[in-house]
């Protein structure tokens, strides 16, 4: 925005000089300035929309002082995450005048180590006394609308259905809006499961804050109620004589207890109530009524694609022996010695690629690494950092340097320099990454180095037996380990992006191929859906895998996904008449009445359909109701898209797709909503990738491997004439 914040300063500075704080003229203007920064902390909205319009000045004032008695309730030390509900009106499903004003998130880790997040619900005033009867009735009704449905989800009786889909929001606003630092002894993915799996103890609390600023001969109107029909839920008014004493308070950061005291005559703030979430709430579907309710919703659609559940048996294979030394690259839990693979003619070529794996040019690349250390070490000591290097690894595009951290050479210090380290000493920083007592720096590589399919699959140990859901997508340029995507143990569904030139097809064409290469047509099963008339996947018209054919039509797509609900509890009839949890067990289970196919859904370049009204809403209601339920049984969504900005990709939809593989993007927004923290901007293209699994730590930077046309097409021949 070009909006200039003199209108604000001086709309803010008049504000606190109403109020006769009795400061001097540079002390209320460093006040004014702490008001507007303290609001860019919450959202820089606030800031732009009093910037825009004066009288929302008021507004901004409110909500820092609420924030700032919330932050002193809570404690100073502990992690917040601010959140400015207008910035979310969507999922509340209400007008931004409807509802309260912030949102606050605090985990905490007790003693005992238990898990507890606390929940904070603010509305905010700042008034004259003559708005005082009809701004008290607002305030608590935008407060009891907002907490009274956030309250109902989570701890409401009968158990409600959107009480998941809270706890995943939750869960994504924990990692995207809590800035941890890195010496935090934080372990994001166990907080993150907690919270989706409502294992973690959650204390609710509402307020509605009333800031009365005048007339200056203002009666003493100061007042402490509880809100009606909710619980732990207060409204507290401030005359302007106590709003002067808060706002001294908080110039001078000392906690505002006892003013608020002084107006509620106890400290009702001591106890916070900590409960755990409702059972999550389940819903099965005896066999008749599925049956009837698919044929009730196939009648009449000739043109429709079926998604049917098969009755299977159990494949033979054959076993080969594949010799591993310990040099060979292995992934997590694939460094078994026998690999079972479903098809011989795949086998054959794997056995048969001649592929190096070691560079070609390694004593260049040795003398380039010698070089770049120096660089980057000198570079570090130019800055007056500290440069003491624990190791050095080369990757396919990069020199990873490892240095010991210190309070003399932190993450913020490195990335504030990067500009400096390409223009003054041409080493052109990919990624600066945290580890324990390290730092991490990846310099790109001149010459990248391109890894071909087969080479890594000669690494690859899968085991087939029962069907194969962990996919291998990429090396690690951490440690050379194999890079794998499991529904299993990650989350069930998961969002590919990148720009053209980014290698997001090669990647979709490694997906569908792992799929297939590793699982019978009986074991797998592939819906593909492509707005884009099929253009990339016209080779895998042939898989026998492939449901239906690849999905170009808008209405068919909306048809198809929308009977995945149908096969989703369908499923469930099934793994309740064989006393099974999920599709793994069933599958891994004899004499079981029904074995399961996995169910992969992909659907490229979700984002043009999804500009459509009609579309977004049916993608973003059917997401919302998989959620965590479809991988038990065994679907599985993979949603792709050249830039999945806010508007194509709303935050239901955002929050169920919970494995981010990102290519390079075009800019450091896309990269914050697709990896939720920039840096997928800054990566090289052509399949270099960063991936945020969930259940897993940190983002992985791998590189995808290239398959060329040829190699391709050979191998899904190879498929669909060995059909099984």
């Amino acid at each position: 925005s070009t909006a200039s914040l003199g209108l604000l300063r001086s709309m803010v500075l008049s504000r606190i000089k109403n109020l006769s704080l009795e400061l001097s003229d540079q002390d209320c203007y460093s006040l004014s300035e702490k008001f507007i920064n303290d609001a860019n902390e919450i959202s820089g909205d606030i800031v732009l929309r009093a910037a825009k319009r004066g009288r929302n000045a008021s507004e901004l004032m409110g909500i820092v002082l609420s924030r700032y008695i919330i932050q002193s309730e809570l404690g100073m030390n502990r992690y917040f995450g601010w959140y400015f509900l207008d910035d979310y009106a969507d999922w509340l499903g209400q007008r931004e005048q409807h509802i309260a004003d912030i949102l606050v998130l605090s985990p905490e880790m007790t003693n005992d180590g238990n898990l507890r997040l606390a929940v904070v619900i603010s509305e905010a005033k700042y008034i004259d006394a003559a708005n005082l009867l009809l701004k008290r009735k607002e305030s608590q009704k935008q407060l009891r609308d907002t907490l009274g449905r956030i309250g109902n989800a989570l701890f409401g009786d009968p158990k409600r259905l959107d009480r998941d889909l809270w706890l995943s929001r939750f869960s994504d606003l924990i990692l995207n809006g809590i800035q941890f630092p890195a010496y935090a002894t934080i372990n994001l993915a166990t907080w993150r499961h907690a919270v989706r799996d409502g294992e973690c103890e959650i204390y609710l609390r509402g307020y509605s804050h009333i800031f009365i600023s005048g007339p200056t001969d203002d009666p003493e109107c100061s007042d402490f109620t509880k809100v009606a029909g909710l619980e732990d839920s207060y409204q507290e008014v401030f005359s302007r004589a106590k709003l002067r004493e808060l706002v001294l308070s908080y110039w001078k950061n000392i906690d505002p207890l006892q003013v608020r005291q002084k107006i509620a005559g106890e400290n009702v703030w001591k106890e916070k109530s900590y409960r755990k979430p409702t059972e999550r709430f389940k819903n099965i579907l005896n066999q008749t009524d599925v049956s009837k309710r698919i044929e009730e919703n196939l009648s009449g659609i000739e043109s429709a694609k079926l998604i049917t559940t098969q009755t299977i048996s159990k494949p033979k294979f054959d076993e080969i022996n594949v010799p591993m030394d310990s040099q060979t690259p292995r992934g997590e839990g694939h460094g078994v010695l026998s690999s079972y693979w479903p098809y011989s003619s795949i086998k054959k070529l794997i056995i048969e690629y001649k592929g190096v794996w070691e560079d070609s040019a390694a004593d260049a690349d040795a003398e380039w690494m010698k070089q770049i250390e120096s660089q980057c070490k000198g570079a570090l000591q130019q800055f007056q950092l500290q440069a003491k290097l624990m190791s050095s690894t080369l990757t396919p595009n990069a020199a990873l340097l490892k240095f010991q951290g210190s309070t003399n050479l932190t993450i913020e210090q490195v990335i504030k320099r990067r500009s400096e380290f390409l223009t003054t000493h041409r080493l052109n920083v990919i990624s600066v990454r945290a580890e324990p007592g390290v730092v991490a720096i990846s310099i790109a590589r001149p010459h990248r180095r391109v890894l071909q399919l087969l080479e890594l699959w000669k690494k690859w140990n899968p085991d087939c037996l029962n069907g194969n859901s962990d996919l291998l997508i990429g090396l690690k340029e951490e440690d050379g380990n194999l890079l794998f995507l499991s529904p299993k143990k990650n989350a069930p569904h998961t969002l590919i992006a990148g720009s053209t030139g980014s290698g997001k097809s090669v990647l979709m064409q490694n997906i569908i191929l792992a799929i297939a290469c590793t699982n019978t047509s009986s074991q797998s099963q592939i819906v593909l859906i492509d707005p884009k008339h099929g253009v990339d996947y016209f080779a895998f018209e042939k898989l026998p895998h492939l449901q239906g054919g690849i999905i170009d039509n808008q209405q068919d797509a909306i048809l198809t996904l929308n009977r995945l609900i149908d096969e989703m509890d369908t499923r469930y009839t099934i793994l309740k008449q064989n006393k099974v949890a999920n599709i793994f067990d069933l599958n891994n289970k004899k004499n079981v009445t029904k074995y399961l196919p996995f169910l992969w859904v992909i659907h490229d370049e979700f984002a043009e359909w999804m500009m459509i009204d009609e579309y977004r809403e049916a993608v973003t209601n059917i997401v919302s109701r998989l959620g965590i339920k479809a991988r038990a049984a065994g679907i599985f969504l993979v949603f792709a898209a050249q830039r999945p900005d806010a508007h194509v990709m709303p935050m239901q939809l955002r929050a169920n797709l919970g494995n981010r593989l990102i290519l390079k993007v075009d800019s450091e927004g896309t990269s914050e909503i697709a990896l939720g923290e920039k840096g997928a901007e800054r990566l090289l293209g052509k399949g270099h990738l960063a991936a945020k699994r969930e259940g897993e730590d940190n983002i992985t930077i791998a590189q995808v491997p290239f398959i060329n046309s040829d190699e391709l097409e050979n191998i899904v021949l190879q498929i669909s004439s060995e059909r099984i």
